[in-house]
């Protein structure tokens, strides 16, 4: 069995910033990070959007009395949460949502160096370990 960890770079946008980066609005900020992007052939997925589409192919395909499934249809409910997952992002590279350390690692240094804390909020790196990441509770196993 193969227990190498992957990773994956979020990055956090205040809503003013989740604007410009959605419309044809220039910004030196937005300038830079879609620089960053490119250079690591990455692109960006809303938390939100990422959710809305789990949700949407369970649905498809019937497959709807799992914890995960619950879980996040409940999390869409709490607009409080909602807000939140339209400004928070996962960077897929290569078009995929996991990658290796080292270029985790490299697209966070880069990123790094655009955090603003007004615009674009902070980064945060995670790993494919369960045991590092949110699991549904109790309740969405019944």
């Amino acid at each position: 069995m193969n227990n190498k960890l992957f990773y994956q770079i979020r990055i956090y946008f205040s809503s003013e910033f989740t604007n410009i980066y959605k419309n044809k609005i220039r910004m030196e900020s937005k300038d830079k990070l879609v620089k960053i992007l490119k250079k690591h052939n990455a692109d960006l997925l809303s938390q939100y959007d990422g959710f809305m589409g789990y949700i949407l192919e369970s649905e498809k395909e019937n497959n709807i009395n799992t914890p995960l499934y619950k879980w996040t249809k409940d999390s869409l409910k709490n607009t409080s949460k909602v807000d939140k997952y339209h400004n928070s992002y996962t960077i897929y590279v290569n078009s995929e949502e996991v990658y290796p350390k080292e270029v985790a690692d490299s697209l966070e240094n880069h990123l790094t160096e655009i955090v603003d804390g007004k615009f674009i909020i902070r980064i945060s790196k995670h790993d494919t370990n369960p045991a590092n990441n949110p699991q549904p509770s109790s309740k969405y196993y019944k």
